[in-house]
Order: structure tokens, then sequence, then C-alpha cells
């Protein structure tokens, strides 16, 4: 059944929670995967009691990291309380918590940062029994371009990845995701992008964004190609989409676009609109926590 929640909290987000300020990873730099000699990283957070449930939380970063050796990691969440908050509610209820790296411009492009959260689920899904996780539920969760990310991770289909180890031929399926701010479709109008958006899109795609008749581009066009919104379908994982009226980095057409498409493909998802926060948006995490409950509990 598919939902719409209008909603306007009054109070803002949990940015002084002080668990969520202050958590620390149970065990930090674990190596998910390995490209060309780099390690791929990620910090596992454990609930003091686990509901055998995990979440994987992508950042966000405009699909950008400085390419210098004191830039912090994405996984620290260094400066990034927002999602610091998302990620200590979720270990204070239960759910064992898988922050990552990921790939980024400008030194690596489309889909280098799909593939390697996708690698992410893989890996985590070789790992759940060890932990005592159960391997068919997992979701993903991301903020902005860890949104799409997130998303892009959980609606692409579930081909087998690039290498040839036992984990590349483990399931990236999830069966569930979280975007937050997302940017469901980067084939937007150009005329329309502001500057910070047009820059972000064309160093994570390689190439600025013409139109959709430009004939020096792919077929389909690399942004269409990496926009959560193409790969809908009614197979898909239900989706718990958040998004701000007043979001200046990441439109609200984003999210009404991504509405008309999940409607036509008669996907499941649910929808929570807020009037404040701008781009991190004030929303009720115990209510995204009780559908996670719902929806993992299936």
């Amino acid at each position: 059944m598919k939902r719409f929640i209008a909603a306007a909290f009054g109070l803002a987000f949990l940015t002084t929670t002080a668990h969520a300020q202050n958590i620390e990873p149970t065990e930090d730099n674990i190596v998910y995967g390995m490209v060309s000699g780099a390690a791929m990283l990620m910090d596992l957070y454990v609930p003091d009691e686990a509901n055998g449930a995990s979440v994987i939380v992508v950042p966000g970063s405009g699909w950008y990291r400085p390419e210098i050796y004191s830039a912090p990691q994405l996984k620290d969440l260094s400066g990034y309380d927002y999602v610091r908050n998302i990620v200590g509610e979720l270990q204070m209820n239960g759910y064992t918590v898988f922050v990552i790296n990921h790939r980024s411009s400008p030194g690596n492009r489309f889909p280098a940062a799909v593939n390697d959260t996708r690698r992410a689920v893989r890996y985590v899904r070789t790992i759940s029994e060890s932990l005592g996780l159960d391997p068919m539920r997992i979701a993903t969760l991301g903020h902005s371009s860890g949104a799409n990310l997130a998303t892009m991770a959980a609606l692409m289909d579930d081909a087998p990845g690039e290498g040839v180890d036992p984990i590349d031929q483990t399931s990236a399926a999830v069966q569930a995701v979280v975007g937050i701010a997302t940017p469901f479709m980067l084939a937007g109008d150009p005329a329309e992008a502001d500057s910070y958006a047009a820059q972000t899109i064309t160093m994570y795609t390689g190439v600025p964004y013409f139109g959709p008749d430009n004939h020096y581009q792919a077929a389909p066009p690399i942004h269409v190609q990496a926009s959560p919104a193409t790969y809908v379908d009614a197979s898909d994982p239900p989706l718990y989409m958040i998004d701000s009226a007043d979001d200046p980095v990441v439109p609200i057409s984003q999210g009404d676009y991504m509405l008309t498409v999940l409607n036509a493909a008669g996907a499941r998802y649910e929808h929570v609109r807020t009037d404040g926060g701008e781009h991190n948006p004030e929303f009720d995490v115990a209510a995204m926590i009780d559908w996670l409950d719902g929806v993992l509990g299936e």
C-alpha cells in the first residue's frame, strides 16, 4: 500500500541528542573490498541488544572527496552530526549499522561509487551470520549524494559484481531503503540546475549534461544511468523517502518526479515531506525506525 505523509515537525531534528553525538564505532576500518590495492573501509556500530537487522549508511558528500592525505574519511562523519545522530538512533533501537567509505570524484566517476555501495551490501550479507545477523534483513540508508547511492544499490537489478571472488558473487539485494534529500534524477533541465549541483554532478559523471537530445552523449546519457528513478519497478524493495520543501540543494521537484515514477510502476514507498531543515530535513526519526521495523520484520 502506498502512503503519503505530509509532515511539519515543530521540534528540531535530534542534533542535541548526546548519545548520538558521542557514539563511537565498535570496530573501525573494516576492509569490505580492495580496488587496485586501495582498501574500501567501513565502520561497525553494534547495539547493546541487536534485533538481527543491518543498515548500511552512506553519508552525503556530493560524490566528492579531496584527494589529499589529511582529508577526513567519509565514514568518520567528521563535522557531520546530522548523519551521526541517525546512526546513533538506529544503534539505540537494535540495528547493527555499517557506515561506509566509497570511491569519489574527481579521481573516480560513476559507476565506481555505486559499485562500492553494492559491494558493501554483498560484504555485509557474507559476514552477517558470523555476527548473529539475518542476511535477508538488510537496508541501505543515505543522505544527499549518499541517498542517491543507497537507492541506486536498492533499485538496480541484482547482477553479480565485477570481481571473481565469492563476495562479488553474493546477492546485493536489500530489503528496504531510506533516502533523505535524494537526487533521484540527475538529467534535469540544465537551465534550472544551480551551480553547485551542476559542478558536483559533472564531476561525478565526468561529462556536463546538455539535455536529452545532445548527440555527443551516450545513449541513454550517463546522467540517466546514474539516476535511481531509471531503475524503478514493482519488484523493488520498499522506499522511505524524505525531503524538505525548503531544500535549496535538492529541490522538491526531485521528490515529485520520483513519486510519479513510483506510482506509474506500482512500487512500494512511503513519502515524508517536511517544512524545515533545508538540505537536512527535520523529520521524525522514530517514525522512520518504526517503518524499518515493520518492513524488515515482514
